[in-house]
């Protein structure tokens, strides 16, 4: 079985510095569409945002 390297982003928030950070379970592909929907975000709320960046190996069928 052939393994690859795939990256996978999720846009977190949390209120203040204190509370811990929390994402909807969303997960993006690729970098852009993740910033984009952060950007869109940081707009609508006033909570902190971060994009967050996890490596997962997925089989290759």
């Amino acid at each position: 079985m052939k393994v690859i390297e795939m990256q996978v982003y999720l846009v977190g928030y949390r209120k203040t510095d204190n509370d811990e950070w929390e994402t909807s379970g969303q997960t993006y592909g690729n970098q852009i569409d993740a910033q984009a929907v952060m950007n869109k975000l940081s707009k609508e709320t006033e909570q902190q945002l971060k994009l967050f960046k996890f490596g997962r190996a997925v089989p290759v069928k």
